[in-house]
């Protein structure tokens, strides 16, 4: 019934609840790339002094994924949505009190623990509430709150940090989450997937349903077309490793791994490397931050729908040629030219393609049963990747390494995906859903 209703208002409502999520996480996450010149003289040392920074927050982010997603297929996609937005919140407004690069890094780690289950928890629910025509494109949709969140940072570059200090950077996110926190609390609803496999007789099963199928009966009843209940028993995370999925879960965490590790390499760098290497204005890096953002959030709008229409290997190999080719780029064109914007414009449009492409390819692969556990884990595979990002990216800059060179050997890690896909994509787009 799910897969082949109707598109509904309860839709848009879902994805625009869902993308208000995406968009604080997004904030928490690319906020210290952004502010990391003001943390350097705050802190009075050298920016690559802070890499441990972005490596602790990956660590968490790398911690949090194994232990959640799991959680989310035992307790649900919404309690465990709504757990990590309160509690991250909250330490976004301790934030503002650290005195040291020490207590900033230890509460940032913390933070991240709990950054790292809004993603899997989002685009799960918004793949078991989709027709499955429609289900890899509502995910790139919902993939679209990071970017938002993104340009929510970029605003703060041109127009707070100066005045208020990076301080406000935390404020404006702490009241942010809590006010995300509290609309999800109101108005969103719990995955009809999961209800029905806790519980298929559940009276919230039934109230959700008739929002999503108007005119469903009062007394209706259910089944699942995947018998298998919601268990200790029923395999849990070892499924992922069976037969049948060990080599596509292979191909996809090599995937993310390679993508990540780019992305947060650029997310936590450009922004310095821009500043103080290439002598660039903040107002300048903001506004490129900003058409970076717009074409960040049509690449991840679109990329769902393309793959539904042209399938996921397919397009997600030209994500990843578009996305190296993109950051290949910043080593040989002339940053102080009109060719910055198109390089940031290129740059951000692919490599949010290539995010929402395969998240929404992770939700595919995994049946019902270990969607959450199998979504959060490639994340997780991502984040160790964006754990070493950030970190070779301090170690190019403390050897002086040259820009061309630098931005070279960033793209290196895309063609390898590139590669992984080109090669032996086929296992992974037709492993047994």
């Amino acid at each position: 019934m799910l897969d082949q209703r109707s598109l509904r208002w309860f839709d848009l409502k879902l994805m625009s609840l869902l993308i208000c999520a995406m968009a604080i996480d997004g904030y928490d996450l690319f906020v210290v790339g952004a502010i990391l010149p003001y943390l350097a003289r705050e802190f009075q040392v050298p920016p690559p002094a802070l890499t441990t920074i972005f490596v602790a927050q990956q660590f968490g982010l790398l911690i949090g994924t194994f232990i959640l997603g799991p959680l989310s297929d035992r307790f649900g996609r919404r309690g465990s949505l709504l757990a990590c937005i309160a509690i991250f919140s909250m330490l976004t407004l301790l934030t503002t009190q650290v005195q040291t690069p020490t207590q900033f890094l230890a509460i940032r780690f913390i933070s991240a623990l709990f950054f790292a289950g809004v993603i899997p928890n989002a685009v799960t629910l918004s793949s078991e509430s989709s027709p499955r025509r429609f289900r890899a494109g509502f995910v790139s949709v919902v993939m679209c709150g990071l970017t938002a969140g993104n340009f929510i940072v970029a605003c703060e570059q041109a127009f707070l940090l100066d005045r208020y200090g990076w301080q406000s950077a935390f404020w404006v996110g702490g009241a942010l989450g809590i006010f995300v926190f509290v609309l999800l609390f109101v108005f969103l609803p719990e995955s009809p997937r999961f209800l029905a496999r806790r519980n298929v007789v559940d009276p919230q099963l039934l109230k959700g349903l008739q929002e999503m199928v108007p005119g469903l009966a009062a007394n209706a009843s259910f089944c699942l077309a995947d018998p298998l209940p919601l268990s200790k028993k029923s395999g849990g995370p070892r499924l992922l490793f069976s037969p049948a999925l060990l080599i596509p879960t292979a191909l996809l965490w090599t995937t993310f791994l390679c993508t990540f590790f780019v992305n947060q390499l650029i997310s936590s760098w450009n922004t310095t490397v821009f500043h103080t290497i290439v002598e660039m204005s903040m107002q300048r890096i903001a506004s490129g931050v900003a058409i970076g953002t717009a074409m960040g959030i049509a690449g991840t709008c679109s990329s769902g729908f393309l793959i539904d229409r042209f399938g996921a290997r397919r397009m997600i190999i030209i994500f990843l040629a578009g996305s190296a080719l993109s950051v290949m780029a910043f080593g040989l064109i002339d940053l102080h030219s009109a060719a910055f914007y198109v390089g940031i414009a290129s740059w951000a449009y692919f490599i949010n393609s290539v995010l929402g492409g395969i998240n929404a390819l992770a939700t595919m692969l995994y049946p019902p049963g270990v969607r959450g556990t199998g979504v959060a884990w490639a994340a997780g595979a991502g984040r160790a990747g964006g754990m070493i990002g950030p970190a070779f990216g301090g170690l190019m800059l403390t050897q002086g390494w040259d820009i061309t060179i630098l931005y070279l050997a960033t793209g290196l890690p895309l063609i390898l995906a590139l590669s992984v896909l080109f090669f032996a994509g086929r296992q992974l787009i037709n492993a047994p859903r």
